[in-house]
């Protein structure tokens, strides 16, 4: 069955690039039974809009005929021709500009971090229910095959066995003293610091690794966390979190803005064997290798599809639409809650507040 979803593209920034590559390139390669139309740019210049198409190479040829329009927040917001807004801006609008596209009876699918804090979230999420809509945290690394195949390999077919240890390291060098201090990354304004723009990926593969069940059935566990606050930024650098489930099993995930990651940044650590992920952007799971040890051959996976990898999600969010879905089961909502309040703890206990958790 052809499917056919029409996005309005909230953002014109490196993440909303990534994303829209990938549904222009799954429409020119015409083997997918969905059909990705991008109908318009909402951004706050259309000069800037306009760069945005033609960086990304946005054609009719690779857009089934269309030409998206270039609108203002408030065309945008209003265009009836728009079946799913897909919100690509800085953490601190998720929250307003959600509300406007569910108001506006748009299904949403929001980058991440969703919102700056779980109550924040909350409000979002009564309010799609409300509304009657689709909505969804676009935590992409959920979506990719490579941990569709890891989850049977690792719950199903137990091949590593028992589950003992879980390292994962998301690092890379933003050399952050000579980054204006309005860079989103500094800002605390802007949602600045490491735990909630590289942090939640860390938390994620714990999530997805050490737990079968998500959301409101989700494995009971507990946290413990340091983060180091800047003195001047006021916003965490580095962090640490250890996470401990009921069954004994332990993640030891981090983040750093300061220095690059080594590879593997990932370890799984089971009775019969080990599990090592790499990746350029550990968001991007596209290599793994398990290694056994009773020495039997290992298994080695890679993607080298030309894909960014968004378009595993893109397509499960048209599926769902179509089928009348409000959530994702790979994705639920109280997944996205669970994951908030984790990091509303881990913040609570090192004292990094940010201004939307004083309104």
């Amino acid at each position: 069955m052809a499917i056919n979803i029409n996005w309005g593209i909230l953002g014109a920034g490196n993440i909303s690039s990534q994303f829209v590559h990938d549904l222009c390139l799954s429409n020119e390669k015409g083997d997918n039974e969905v059909k990705h139309i991008v109908r318009s740019i909402g951004t706050s210049s259309k000069t800037k809009g306009q760069a945005f198409i033609d960086s990304n190479c946005i054609k009719s040829n690779n857009n089934e005929g269309i030409i998206p329009d270039l609108q203002t927040y408030d065309e945008f917001f209003t265009n009836d021709q728009i079946d799913v807004v897909y919100v690509g801006t800085p953490h601190p609008l998720h929250k307003h500009q959600v509300i406007q596209a569910l108001e506006n009876n748009k299904h949403v699918l929001c980058e991440k971090p969703f919102t700056i804090n779980s109550a924040d979230a909350n409000e979002i999420i009564q309010l799609a229910k409300k509304k009657n809509r689709f909505l969804m945290e676009a935590v992409w690394t959920r979506f990719f095959p490579s941990i569709t195949l890891l989850k049977k390999y690792i719950f199903e077919d137990k091949l590593l066995g028992k589950i003992n240890r879980l390292f994962v390291d998301f690092a890379y060098d933003a050399d952050i003293e000579n980054l204006p201090v309005t860079s989103r990354l500094r800002d605390i304004k802007l949602g600045g610091g490491s735990l909630l723009d590289i942090g939640i990926y860390s938390i994620t593969y714990a999530r997805i690794l050490l737990d079968d069940k998500v959301g409101i059935q989700a494995t009971e566990f507990d946290t413990k966390s340091f983060l180091t606050l800047d003195p001047i930024d006021k916003v965490d650098y580095t962090s640490s979190i250890l996470m401990k489930y009921v069954d004994g099993k332990q993640g030891i995930l981090t983040c750093s803005n300061y220095t690059d990651g080594q590879e593997p940044f990932l370890r799984l650590e089971g009775s019969k064997g080990t599990l090592e992920m790499w990746a350029t952007n550990p968001a991007r799971p596209k290599k793994f290798r398990i290694t056994f040890k009773d020495s039997s051959d290992p298994i080695e996976y890679e993607d080298n599809s030309a894909f960014n990898g968004f378009i595993h999600e893109a397509d499960a969010v048209a599926r769902n639409i179509i089928l009348g879905k409000l959530e994702n089961d790979t994705m639920p909502l109280s997944e996205t809650l669970l994951v908030m309040k984790i990091m509303d703890t881990v913040r609570a206990e090192n004292g990094l507040e940010y201004p939307e958790d004083k309104s």
